[in-house]
């Protein structure tokens, strides 16, 4: 059913039996080896026996489509190609291109009948035609390489436009050919990462001779804010705003591995930090908004700790402030402050302190109404209480729907 003829290596050929090949590019003439080269191929019997390009010089156009057995969008754009008129075309001569061997692709025809004429075994055109996606399609035009496309040039009216010689640029395929499976992201040579990279963040964990360092920059690129050697929830302290402090609500097993309680811990400082502490490098493009950019780099540092992170709203305990039915009987002395800049502050998270209690206000009190406190007060114990008891206001306990951040233990999938 097939003809087989030996790929013949040149007395120019390297130790390993192969040509010392330079790539081609668009525009770049046909060197003569390339049409006098024997390959293997699975071809109809009474048309070529063992093919050479040199025999489909008198076509318009050869087309070399590289594909795989494996590869389905190679196999969805064959099947449509060989549907079309263009595959009919005695202008038109298109040859397959696989690295897979004889009996692989008789094995893949024997299922799905796509009996194209197919160079197999190739280790010489994909050194002409380098590249590491497949579909990869080759057109050669007049002596010269005409396109390296994306598989849509085999759509009829592209055909037809490669016939006349008025085919654009806009299907041209690029492959990097020099990217490192084994080098991260970061440290990938070719430009076009350093282009395609939208973000970046890096979870740090203690970095011996380091302070713990908190900074925000930005140039005409990027933003990028950087933390280092600091606690768990002190590095979600530096990555939200003050309204969230004392709304983390940590459902894990050892709280005290998130923050230093002084007393509370069986370390020092400094060797707690050495053990626990964490940080985050995260580098942005100006267009993201910046609390975007921190909350993208709080989920990154809890997932690499082993958590998981939600903002949700659900009912918890906290204090309201509420009206009491009786008149005011005089002023508190102490400066007049909204209501809303008193819950600010009631809400204020200590950073060395478990999390403290949520204040809110009744719904019949306006945020913007003020009350008489001595703010220099304000952490005397029983001072809150009767400061709001002479201006006519009691603070309760009750349960209140409130959003909040939940941490808690990663589950396994």
């Amino acid at each position: 059913m097939f003809s087989l003829s030996a790929q013949t290596p040149r007395k120019d050929s390297g130790a390993d039996g192969l040509l010392k090949i330079a790539p081609l590019k668009i525009g770049d003439q046909i060197p003569q080896e390339l049409w006098d080269q024997v390959f293997n191929t699975m071809y109809d019997p009474a048309s070529l026996q063992g093919l050479q390009l040199k025999k489909l010089k008198s076509k318009k156009l050869i087309i070399l489509d590289f594909w795989a057995t494996w590869c389905g969008s190679c196999i969805g754009s064959i099947k449509k190609y060989m549907a079309s008129n263009s595959y009919k075309d005695n202008d038109i001569a298109f040859i397959g291109v696989t690295y897979q061997d004889n009996a692989e692709v008789s094995k893949f025809n024997n299922r799905f009948a796509l009996n194209f004429p197919t160079i197999v075994a190739d280790k010489i055109l994909k050194k002409y035609f380098p590249h590491r996606i497949l579909p990869h399609i080759v057109v050669l035009k007049d002596n010269k390489v005409l396109a390296i496309a994306q598989p849509e040039i085999l759509h009829q009216q592209a055909m037809q436009r490669l016939k006349d010689g008025t085919y654009g640029k806009e299907l041209v395929k690029a492959d990097i050919l020099d990217y490192d499976p084994k080098k991260e992201i970061a440290e990938q040579g070719n430009i076009a990462f350093q282009k395609a990279t939208l973000a970046r963040i890096t979870v740090l964990g203690p970095i011996v001779g380091l302070h713990g360092v908190t900074s925000y920059k930005k140039n005409e690129q990027n933003q990028r804010i950087l933390i280092t050697n600091k606690s768990l929830q002190l590095a979600m302290y530096e990555l939200l705003d003050s309204y969230w402090h004392n709304r983390i609500f940590l459902d894990v097993k050892n709280e005290n591995q998130f923050n230093y309680y002084g007393q509370e811990q069986e370390l020092p400082l400094n060797q707690w930090l050495a053990k626990y502490a964490v940080g985050v490098e995260s580098v942005a493009p100006l267009a993201m908004r910046k609390s975007e950019m921190k909350k993208n780099a709080m989920i990154a540092l809890l997932n690499a700790k082993g958590y998981d992170f939600q903002m949700t709203v659900r009912e918890v305990l906290c204090r309201v402030i509420h009206p009491t039915r009786r008149n005011k009987t005089k002023e508190n002395k102490g400066s007049k402050l909204s209501f809303s800049d008193l819950v600010r502050q009631l809400n204020y998270q200590p950073i060395d302190k478990p999390r403290g209690p949520i204040y809110t206000i009744e719904s019949t009190i306006r945020s913007q109404d003020s009350v008489s406190i001595d703010e220099a007060r304000l952490q005397e114990p029983g001072y809150l209480l009767k400061a709001l008891a002479v201006s006519g206001y009691e603070l309760k306990q009750e349960l209140r729907k409130q959003p909040i951040i939940q941490v808690t233990e990663r589950r396994g999938l």
